[in-house]
């Protein structure tokens, strides 16, 4: 034996022996043994690159267990997306990951996230020439979301966007789809949602009509509710506090349907409720009940020269401001056809609805009524009426006749005046029945036909498509192309066009009747299964007007 071995041993006898006289140390020391192995094991468990750990429930779906998903983020920008989640098998369902499902304060927002394993392909979307194509920076699949209050019954739309990565883009990957999402109700919230449409079936291309709905549901485990507290007692969403908001003065505010039951106030201060016995209110301002006598003196005061371009929709829209809101206003009439949906063959003594260029001059006594005598002249307008030149189109479609913009090439000024306002409802027949392509050349050639006929002193409304889910037209005879991602992406193109050109020289505001659409319950949203035009029942069009109606005229209205 080496002495350099000898001195090794000696000092290791000694500790051996000191150590043998505790029973208690000998313990101690087996429990710091445990401790050690069951790190290394778990060091083991979690070695993927992102260090997350994979369950498999009884479902069949992946998901990330409790320790992987909480971050000290909120924001889906800031949670990475974990690595497992890209490498899920084809055929698995989709499902529904909320990194920080559980407590949230009011006004925070929470990452909602939904993968969607790859299926076998349709034979109709691969190929040399393919039926289907997503637009730019759109998703493959059609996916709709909600996070829905178990108490209030407050729909929150769950708006996904592609997850920032290029395996989004490829169609036969697993895709993710995220959105931050801001509570600002109390109550517990549980993720509800389908696929619409997988291989962007949401957008036949050319005479390829609208596809049967696929509708595949997406998976939500138990432990996915996000549960919205006022820790602080705060809450400036209250409805205890809503009628200290101050007055609405913008038509594009995010809001919700409540329930009158829920109201700590008088529902009379409010515009009326909808079929379902539910209020729309903003979050951020207060609506009131503006009678179409008050915003048609408004309009005389404020805005006595309107030109308004639109399609039936608008129609709809323009009976309750010609006939001061009697049109469809008596409860016998609720359930009829032209309340709830096709007005067309109805006649009325205001003005012909089946002219495409109408002038009506507005009394807040007698309503709206085509005016007598030379009305091409500008100076001719009475001064104690405001005067709505009403132009019914049929979007930026091929499907106009005469064409869309022959509006403007009669110097539309000189003709009817300059508008204080100019309202331009668009989005219905362009989802309907144009190609993303053909769309975004002819809002050009608008835009271009706005910038040239109006000067920087008028205002611009731009009003979006009305809100589009749950089916699909089987209609042969029209054959629309509607889908909830075709209105939404040409709406939002829309407006995000009109803002760049016209936002630093002259007003430009969304009347976003989409969202008071998409923000109702499913069974709501439903009925357009009774209505292939997508039209708005009477109820809801009483809704979007008073949006409209506030914000132009509360910026003088006591508070």
């Amino acid at each position: 034996m080496e002495a350099q071995d000898i001195l090794y041993i000696q000092p290791a006898n000694r500790f051996y022996r000191l150590w043998r006289k505790s029973r208690t140390r000998f313990v101690f020391a087996i429990v710091i043994i445990i401790i050690f192995v069951k790190l290394l094991l778990s060091l083991d468990n979690h070695s993927t690159t992102d260090g997350e750990s994979i369950n498999k429930n009884t479902s069949g779906r992946t998901k990330l267990s409790e320790t992987a998903t909480k971050s000290n983020s909120k924001y889906c920008a800031e949670i990475p997306i974990p690595h497992q989640f890209w490498a899920i098998e084809s055929n698995q369902p989709a499902f529904v990951d909320i990194s920080h499902a559980g407590n949230v304060n009011i006004g925070e927002s929470v990452c909602v996230r939904v993968v969607v394993p790859p299926k076998t392909l349709h034979a109709s979307a691969i190929g040399d020439n393919p039926q289907f194509a997503p637009f730019p920076s759109a998703p493959w699949d059609s996916i709709l979301m909600d996070l829905v209050g178990n108490n209030t019954g407050i729909y929150v739309p769950v708006r996904l966007q592609p997850a920032a990565d290029i395996r989004n883009s490829v169609h036969e990957s697993v895709h993710i789809y995220e959105a931050d999402v801001v509570m600002r109700d109390v109550d517990f919230f549980t993720p509800q949602g389908y696929i619409e449409y997988r291989d962007a079936m949401w957008n036949p291309l050319d005479t390829t009509p609208a596809q049967p709905l696929a509708m595949e549901q997406i998976v939500t485990s138990s432990d996915m509710v996000v549960n919205v507290v006022d820790v602080k007692k705060t809450n400036i969403y209250s409805l205890s506090r809503y009628l200290d908001l101050p007055l609405c003065t913008e038509s594009d505010v995010d809001g919700r349907w409540v329930n009158v039951a829920d109201l700590p106030f008088d529902p009379s201060v409010v515009p009326e409720r909808d079929d379902y016995n539910r209020v729309w209110l903003p979050y951020t301002c207060r609506l009131r009940r503006i009678s179409y006598s008050e915003f048609t003196q408004c309009l005389i005061d404020q805005y006595p020269r309107l030109h308004w371009y639109g399609d039936s929709n608008f129609r709809r829209a323009l009976r309750k401001f010609v006939t001061l809101g009697q049109w469809c206003s008596k409860p016998e009439e609720m359930n009829t056809s032209t309340c709830l949906c096709n007005d067309n063959t109805e006649v009325t003594e205001h003005y012909n609805i089946n002219f495409r260029d109408t002038t009506i001059d507005m009394n807040p006594v007698t309503g709206g009524f085509e005016p007598t005598g030379n009305l091409s002249a500008p100076s001719a307008m009475p001064s104690d009426k405001a005067r709505i030149n009403a132009f019914r189109w049929g979007g930026l479609t091929t499907r106009n006749d005469p064409p869309w913009e022959s509006y403007f090439e009669k110097n539309i000024t000189e003709h009817y005046g300059v508008p204080d306002v100019v309202i331009i409802g668009l989005i219905n027949w362009d989802a309907a029945y144009s190609s993303y392509e053909f769309f975004v050349s002819q809002v050009s050639r608008l835009i271009d036909r706005v910038a040239s006929s109006y000067p920087d002193s008028t205002e611009i409304i731009i009003r979006n498509g009305q809100h589009y889910c749950c089916t699909y037209d089987s209609d042969a005879y029209w054959s629309r192309k509607f889908s909830h991602l075709r209105v939404r992406y040409f709406s939002q193109y829309l407006i995000d066009m009109f803002k760049q050109r016209f936002g630093g020289s002259r007003t430009v505001r969304l009347w976003d009747v989409e969202t008071i659409g998409e923000r109702r319950s499913i069974e709501a949203r439903q009925f357009v299964k009774k209505c292939s035009a997508n039209h708005a029942r009477a109820e809801i069009i009483e809704v979007e007007n008073q949006v409209l109606m506030n914000s132009m005229c509360n910026s003088n209205a006591d508070p």
